[in-house]
């Protein structure tokens, strides 16, 4: 039985999921969540995604609202809690939650997971409230008394899954075992759909950045900036590749992702770029909606990038994929095959900086070579 019953699914009026989720969490997770409204229609479903931090950090901001974009056009969520600038802020997120009155709460957190179980408490003192935890400190013996505000709490065990297990068999264990959801294998891949009419908007940016009619050969997306500086590559690097890429071929097209908070430094060393090479390298951002950088990648030829959502927005899009990942969580990485694959750093710290110019443009090569 599952921790959650059918008997409370089928009672329950509003559920809230806590989970302060990534652009890549939610590609993932978002085949559950929809999958659980789907079964309980007449649940109405919300996300509280605010990560607690309560700062002006631009990034931040800028990618719950991106998330915020996102879960609205899935069209199954009611309300979306999006991240805050201050304490203030984030105490009229829980003013606002508590006139739900939300009869089950299912936080699901890598850290900070007590501050949720009490936060998910403060929200509603009489819902369900089921704690998904990475695991039990002191091997449990505490848990009664740090998640005294959840009704229970749930360590998803290792050994149940095989060893070369993805991130989505991970997702369908917790949520058969914490709601009694029940995916097939074949269900399990994300699915990204971009609007249609987000395709105008990237038509026109492709067409103002490639204007040369003579040079329209194969479209790159490349994506060298993560969330922290031990998954990043250097530009330097990423202008290496290019010229690397483009001795064979100066048709291609390039494009370099960054998120708005890095743009401005990137167009000036591109501009540089560009003025010395030739080349056709264009600088993207989200502008306006969230879908424009999907809809960008849909339209590539070959993505290469970090270990960032950019990756996994590739998979679900079927692009031919080339990942730089650190040796860490890979369950994370997607299946290979022969348009998809994964270059692990080992040497040096074992940071993506450590993975090579020569040994990217190797792999790249070998992938074009067998398509």
């Amino acid at each position: 039985m599952s921790i959650i019953t059918t008997e409370q699914l089928k009672a329950c009026k509003r559920f809230l999921f806590i989970s302060p989720v990534a652009l890549g969490d939610f590609l993932y997770l978002k085949t559950f969540l929809i999958a659980l409204k789907q079964q309980y229609s007449h649940i109405e479903l919300d996300i509280w995604l605010d990560d607690n931090r309560c700062n002006t950090d631009g990034w931040r901001l800028s990618r719950s609202k991106i998330l915020q974009q996102w879960m609205e056009t899935e069209g199954v969520f009611n309300i979306t809690y999006g991240c805050t600038d201050s304490r203030l802020a984030m105490q009229s997120h829980i003013e606002q939650a508590k006139k739900r009155q939300y009869d089950i709460v299912f936080c699901h957190t890598v850290s900070k997971s007590r501050q949720y179980s009490q936060i998910a408490r403060t929200i509603s003192k009489d819902a369900f409230i089921v704690s998904s935890i990475p695991k039990s400190a002191s091997f449990g013996w505490f848990n009664n008394l740090f998640f005294r505000h959840s009704d229970y709490t749930f360590v998803l065990d290792e050994k149940d899954l095989s060893q070369s297990h993805h991130i989505t068999d991970r997702y369908n264990l917790i949520f058969n075992q914490i709601t009694g959801l029940a995916l097939n294998k074949n269900q399990l891949m994300p699915t990204l759909k971009v609007p249609p009419s987000i395709e105008p908007i990237t038509s026109t940016w492709l067409q103002a950045q490639f204007s040369d009619t003579k040079k329209q050969g194969k479209l790159l997306f490349l994506n060298h900036l993560s969330t922290s500086e031990k998954k990043n590559w250097k530009l330097s690097q990423l202008f290496e590749l290019i010229v690397n890429i483009s001795k064979n071929d100066q048709t291609q097209r390039y494009i370099i992702n960054v998120t708005p908070e890095n743009y401005d430094q990137v167009c000036i060393e591109t501009q540089k770029f560009v003025k010395n090479t030739g080349l056709q390298v264009a600088v993207f951002t989200v502008n306006e909606h969230f879908f424009e950088l999907p809809s960008l990648i849909a339209h590539a030829d070959f993505v290469i990038t970090v270990d960032t959502a950019i990756l996994h927005f590739a998979f679900a899009a079927k692009r031919p994929l080339l990942a730089m990942m650190r040796q860490k969580k890979p369950y994370w990485a997607p299946p290979e095959s022969a348009s998809s694959h994964v270059m692990y750093a080992t040497e040096g710290k074992g940071y993506i900086e450590n993975i090579s110019v020569d040994s990217v443009f190797a792999q790249y090569t070998k992938m074009n070579l067998s398509t």
